[in-house]
């Protein structure tokens, strides 16, 4: 087993409907994370699944008529079947009204509060957003409106709840973020948690009185665990806490949270001080990640109305095209406006005329100029030295980025290669040097430089485009990037003259029309 752990969660996802691509999203970032350090050789454990113990989706359900548990059942196969489709690697899907360690990891939590005297009985009267689950002052609202669901009417209560000392831990997590910016990032979230920090923390209700739906308080079930506190535990529960303590000594702490900018006051405040109040270390980062925005028309989401079906995206450009788009599209780092017109262009752009034009020239030319064989290269001019050294860049800039989340600028690193490949062919001109028997070896050197570059583009894109990967590995009968030792592959030369290169049909046929919608 590899001495190194590498632990990465999504946030999971409210079912009280379908899944849309802004959370294919997130989940295809994670799972680039995670292949990218499990290429690496690291021991890697990749948690997501769904939020189901939610007002909403109990509220939902009563609308159709139907009982919750139906509802997050049916919901949470989609999610399911949006991961079957997109690929995600994860190694546990959790479900939070299911999974019977979860609930008992969360009694176990909030007892570890009660102990510590972090909770308390009181009444609370004031603001909430269903939508969001989330309790608000007046000085958070945008004229009056939740600034996340505005269309949602805010709801005033009251009800007796238990409360959690939040305020007890504002100076602890002031000296946490001074002391260590790279636990939230990008800056502008943590510089964002800095400011509420600054203006003081309120004691948060803990839980909600006189639900059916939801996890019992421990030793007073008429109370329920608040929906936020219970879906943050996932972290902990998902590898074992309360009730598998070798299997969470294993994988905790969390190397990285991934969300949305929108709940970074719940991963950056409420969770580390959940943690601090029960003994528990914290997790290493939480990554905020900015939003898609459909084509100028406000972010993707169920509450703009702005929705992209995912399952339908993944048939339209194809699984691996379809992470490739959105990785490469919009980086992690900010917000980003797409749309399926923008995906055309830089489908055809990228992955037919560059990448798999590529793929179909080499092909071509290893087959009918030397048989079928990758030729054997003997010295080569300023060309394959300017490949060889885009290739030494890519690798080092592209490990760089992809560390740090910046899945855009990986891929940028990746297709400076192709580009440079394809750009080497224009200037070798490999037709020309095969009508002349005297510059043979110009030719092989030529074409050898072309294969050794799919090699690498191969073994670079696994983490985002598995499929590809593996089938341009399998043309070029070298071992699969699913099962490769990167020390075993990363570096210039290694392909084996005399290895067989197969002929396929065209990865990405150029696009005539788009339907998503």
């Amino acid at each position: 087993m590899p001495d190194r752990k590498f632990y990465v969660t999504t946030a999971i996802d409210y079912v009280n409907d379908r899944p849309g691509l802004h959370h294919a999203y997130e989940k295809t970032g994670a799972d680039a994370l995670a292949r990218f350090h499990r290429q690496r050789g690291d021991h890697v454990f990749f948690l997501t699944g769904t939020d189901e113990n939610a007002t909403r989706n109990d509220r939902a359900a009563k609308e159709l008529g139907i009982p919750t548990q139906e509802l997050v059942d049916r919901n949470a196969s989609e999610f399911r079947r949006m991961c079957d489709a997109f690929q995600i690697s994860y190694d546990r899907f959790i479900r939070t009204s299911v999974d019977p360690d979860h609930r008992a990891g969360v009694q176990e939590l909030v007892r570890r509060w009660i102990e510590n005297d972090d909770v308390y009985l009181a009444t609370y009267e004031g603001l909430y957003c269903v939508g969001c689950e989330a309790f608000y002052e007046e000085s958070d609202l945008v004229d009056g409106k939740c600034p996340i669901h505005p269309t949602r009417q805010i709801e005033r209560l009251r009800e007796e709840n238990f409360f959690f000392r939040l305020s007890r831990y504002t100076e602890p997590l002031t000296k946490l973020y001074r002391e260590r910016p790279e636990a939230c990032v990008p800056a502008i979230r943590r510089n964002e948690v800095l400011g509420w920090l600054e203006r003081g923390l309120r004691d948060i209700s803990v839980s909600r009185r006189g639900l059916s739906w939801g996890i019992p308080f421990p030793d007073h079930p008429d109370h329920v665990v608040y929906v936020w506190f219970d879906a943050l535990i996932n972290y902990v529960t998902g590898v074992g806490f309360g009730t598998n303590e070798k299997l969470f000594a294993e994988w905790w702490p969390a190397d990285v949270h991934i969300i949305g900018k929108d709940i970074t006051r719940f991963h950056c405040i409420y969770w580390p001080a959940m943690l601090m109040a029960a003994g528990v270390e914290l997790p290493r980062q939480v990554y905020a990640h900015g939003f898609l925005e459909y084509a100028g028309q406000g972010r993707l989401s169920r509450s703009s109305g702005n929705m992209i079906d995912p399952i339908a995206a993944a048939n339209e450009w194809g699984s691996d095209a379809a992470r490739y788009l959105l990785l490469r599209s919009a980086p992690f780092q900010k917000d980003t406006p797409i749309s399926p017109g923008s995906f055309n262009a830089r489908f055809d752009a990228d992955l037919a005329n560059g990448l798999g034009n590529l793929l179909s020239r080499t092909a071509a030319m290893v087959e009918r100029y030397f048989a079928g064989r990758v030729p054997e290269a003997r010295g080569g001019g300023a060309s394959e030295a300017a490949v060889r050294e885009t290739a030494e860049r890519s690798l080092r800039d592209h490990d760089a980025a992809a560390a740090q989340l910046h899945f855009s600028e990986a891929l940028d690193a990746v297709f400076a290669l192709v580009d440079a490949a394809n750009k080497h062919y224009t200037v070798t001109q490999p037709w020309i040097l095969a009508r002349d028997p005297a510059r043979r070896d110009d030719l092989a050197a030529a074409l050898y430089v072309g294969c050794e570059s799919l090699r690498l583009i191969a073994y670079l894109l696994w983490p985002y485009m598995p499929q590809t990967a593996v089938t341009i590995a399998e043309q070029l009968s070298v071992a699969s990037p699913a099962d490769a030792a990167w020390s075993d592959v990363a570096r210039w030369g290694l392909l084996s003259p005399g290895s067989e290169v197969r002929q396929r049909p065209p990865l990405f046929p150029r696009l005539e029309s788009n339907k998503v919608a």
